[in-house]
């Protein structure tokens, strides 16, 4: 019986010398060794870490007021069921369904300062490395191209990874997939109870925790689907109908285990009847194909239906995921990694439809492996001399470090004006005074972004906007129309100004 090399590539004419003769053998040895699969996987799982090393910056607002939601929250004892940071808010029902990601925030910040948010997104970016490929390595017929999708599909994600909560979500809908897809392929179905207290660690760390449950809502409906389709499921492909639902009634129940309860549903229909946010704020806008992983995801999507095409027995439920997965991702760019995740399950499973049983790592390769990732993000930590003072000096690039430290050291009072993007931010760095908006969308919601939008981009009508007419104090990026406008204002002066930010007071 010929080898796999030796159906893969003809050999070599008899006449060639034997050292010739023997360069596919010894190519495809190579390849294939542990030496070699060990520099592949320490490439992938510290590649995304390294990237953000080599030039680590903060540029998050929505952390800070992360950050400050825990710091209210050990000291309250409690969490917040009305809007505790924003004039506009003050009063009102808001929900902190990331309270738990807050206060564990709040309680590193407080031990380590900015350090904490760098260890958070390199740990993140290597938990999902290890999970991407796990799932991916289950689907594809081989371990390098199985690697090499993993890593198409994670260098899509660098856009959108970041320290917030969102990167649990990232993780659970993988481990998710992995899970699901691994009960149908093997018939080993108790792992599917792992996805009930998965849901309740979810639910109190990040709101799309509902993107879980349409994942495995889906998978439940399955024969649903398969009907409609007309599709004649394979045995191993088909979890039990019964135990898939009773999975998904658990996982539903286990959501509810919060400090607000059902409530936190309320939270979700908010946001799915918002639609004026993703005009105003640029992470929610649709990709501008300016940047190379905007067009990496395009090329993904369109290799995923060219496989559904090429494998007509494909699942229609993939089809599903798809068709999901793309509209939510070219409406917002921050959703390209639930389109980049599904794409590369297609990709890596649309030639194999029965998952397949990989023989795990020897446990000599697993712990090199471990020490050569570690080692090599701590040589990164050292070469790129990552630190608190480094970071201080970053985020005074960022945020109007130097405006708030006026602001405090002169003790000027509100009611404060301030751009929409330092809102989280101010919140952190000026407890004292309340916001007047923030990324909270929830708490604003679309007409107040829309007022806001207007008056910062100076409409027709700016002059005369209530905020306006009541603040005392406006804080605003240099490069701005409202700052234009504001030198011309008799009704303010220019307090401070550096690079960064203006400082307007009321006359």
């Amino acid at each position: 019986m010929r080898s796999i090399v030796d159906l893969e590539a003809p050999a070599p004419p008899s006449g060639l010398p034997a050292s010739l003769r023997e360069q596919p053998n010894l190519l495809s040895a190579l390849i294939n060794s542990e030496l070699a699969r060990l520099a592949g996987l320490v490439a992938l799982y510290t590649f995304l870490g390294v990237l953000f090393l080599r030039a680590f910056y903060i540029v998050d607002p929505d952390i800070w007021w992360h950050i400050r939601t825990g710091q209210w929250i050990l000291t309250q004892h409690a969490v917040p069921f009305t809007d505790p940071f924003s004039s506009y808010g003050m009063g009102k029902s808001w929900v902190a369904y990331s309270w738990l990601f807050d206060t564990l925030s709040a309680l590193a910040f407080s031990r380590l300062g900015p350090l904490a948010i760098v260890l958070y997104e390199v740990a993140a970016r290597l938990a999902l490395a290890l999970a991407f490929f796990h799932l991916v390595r289950g689907l594809s017929s081989g371990f390098w191209r199985a690697a090499a999708l993993t890593a198409v599909g994670l260098f899509v994600m660098t856009e959108v990874i970041g320290p917030r909560p969102g990167m649990l979500t990232i993780l659970f809908v993988i481990l998710e997939f992995d899970i699901l897809l691994s009960a149908g392929m093997t018939g080993r179905t108790a792992k599917l109870w792992l996805l009930p207290p998965m849901f309740v660690l979810w639910a109190n760390w990040h709101i799309q925790f509902v993107y879980g449950l349409f994942v495995l809502g889906m998978f439940a409906c399955e024969p649903l689907v398969n009907g409609l389709f007309r599709y004649n499921s394979r045995a191993q492909n088909a979890i039990p109908a019964k135990q898939t639902w009773s999975v998904l009634a658990a996982s539903t129940l286990a959501t509810l285990l919060n400090p607000y309860g059902p409530k936190v549903y309320s939270t979700v229909f908010t946001y799915a009847g918002q639609t004026e946010a993703y005009n105003a704020i640029s992470e929610l806008m649709a990709m501008t194909f300016r940047q190379p992983q905007h067009f990496v995801v395009l090329l993904l999507a369109l290799g995923a239906a060219l496989s559904i095409g090429w494998r007509r027995d494909l699942r229609p439920l993939w089809l599903i995921f798809l068709v999901v997965s793309s509209m939510m991702a070219f409406r917002s760019v921050r959703e390209v990694w639930f389109l980049a995740i599904v794409s590369v399950c297609i990709i890596g499973g649309g030639c194999n439809p029965e998952r397949r049983e990989i023989r795990p790592m020897s446990p000599r390769l697993r712990l090199a492996v471990a020490v050569c990732v570690f080692a090599v993000l701590i040589v990164s930590w050292q070469r790129y001399n990552v630190s608190n003072s480094w970071l201080e000096m970053q985020l005074a690039g960022n945020f109007p470090e130097g405006a708030s430290r006026f602001v405090e050291q002169h003790h000027l009072a509100g009611p404060l004006l301030n751009d929409l993007s330092w809102g989280g931010f101010l919140i952190w760095r000026l407890p004292q005074l309340p916001v007047a908006i923030d990324g909270r969308t929830n708490v604003h919601g679309d007409d107040r972004i829309r007022e806001f939008y207007n008056l910062w981009t100076g409409k027709p009508g700016w002059a005369s906007d209530p905020e306006l007419a009541r603040a005392n104090l406006v804080i605003t990026p240099r490069v701005s129309a409202i700052a234009s406008l504001l030198r011309t204002d008799s009704r303010f002066k220019v307090a401070y100004e550096d690079v960064q930010a203006v400082v307007f007071e009321r006359r």
